[in-house]
């Protein structure tokens, strides 16, 4: 039995990306269980090999979570690493039990679905309508059995049909190409396939031109960057530099041009460490 925690409860966008995770991968003896937070989530893994997990790591139109990215860098166990990716399609609606669009005062959602859905709400209800937060999509589903008609939550069809309250509106994204890339949690040391990527976090001395010589030999080495971020630490990441980064490069971990960037970049960071090697999707 594959065990594999998702952000919960039933009916949340990361319960339909697993199950169509096992879909794909044709896995027959899995048991998707659901976790309240990503962070609890991660915490869960670390402390049992037992568990793999599907989580969010990147919105096409919010960018990068986050939450996914500081935990899965504290982690203890090492071994714990992105093995897989997926794209999966997000369709927001509006869903209550109000007769009219116009009765809504209130819309309850997780804060991404919300800024993935500013536009819609903005052109609908004006700046007098009252936006409240939920850990997920689908708690904010939940909380509206137990409210009037005035109150809506931005949550996806699956969820509404779930827990029998209607949809108003179906797809009220501001973009139509909504995408989230989900990963695959866990401790399987994937084989070079020769389409693969590897995720790195590093980082840096706070000084000029640091994290230009480090990117420099990524060019010298002909090792594409498909993707960047850098951050400020959070008062928790302190020990790992005053910045982070989080960098995907077109290759192999194991892959010799990968480890002589590695020997080259050493001298210029203060922490290091891959986060997984995988195909690209």
């Amino acid at each position: 039995m594959q065990n594999i925690l998702y952000l919960g409860p039933v009916g949340t966008n990361s319960h339909m990306a697993a199950e169509e995770f096992i879909k794909t991968e044709k896995i027959d003896d899995a048991k998707l269980i659901p976790c309240g937070t990503i962070k609890s989530i991660i915490q869960e893994i670390d402390q049992n090999s037992d568990l793999t997990a599907i989580v969010p790591i990147e919105n096409s139109i919010e960018g990068v979570v986050r939450e996914t990215l500081d935990n899965v860098i504290r982690t203890k166990d090492k071994s714990v690493v992105i093995s897989k990716e997926m794209v999966f399609p997000i369709h927001h609606c509006l869903i209550s039990k109000a007769k009219d669009i116009s009765a809504i005062k209130t819309i309850i959602s997780h804060p991404q679905a919300i800024a993935q859905c500013r536009g819609f709400i903005l052109k609908t209800f004006g700046d007098g309508i009252k936006v409240m937060n939920a850990p997920s999509t689908s708690d904010a589903v939940v909380s509206l059995i137990e409210k009037d008609g005035t109150f809506a939550a931005i949550g996806n069809a699956k969820a509404a049909e779930f827990y029998g309250i209607p949809v108003l509106k179906s797809n009220i994204n501001d973009e139509d190409d909504n995408k989230t890339r989900f990963v695959y949690l866990s401790r399987n040391l994937v084989q070079p396939t020769g389409r693969d990527k590897t995720s790195i976090v590093f980082s840096t001395d706070n000084k000029p031109g640091a994290l230009v010589r480090i990117l420099d030999v990524f060019r010298k080495e002909n090792v594409n960057l498909s993707y960047i971020d850098s951050r400020p630490s959070k008062r928790d990441l302190k020990e790992y530099g005053p910045y982070i980064f989080f960098v995907d490069c077109d290759i192999h971990c194991s892959d010799e041009k990968f480890r002589q960037v590695l020997c080259e970049i050493k001298p210029f960071i203060t922490f290091y460490r891959c986060i997984g090697s995988y195909p690209r999707v």
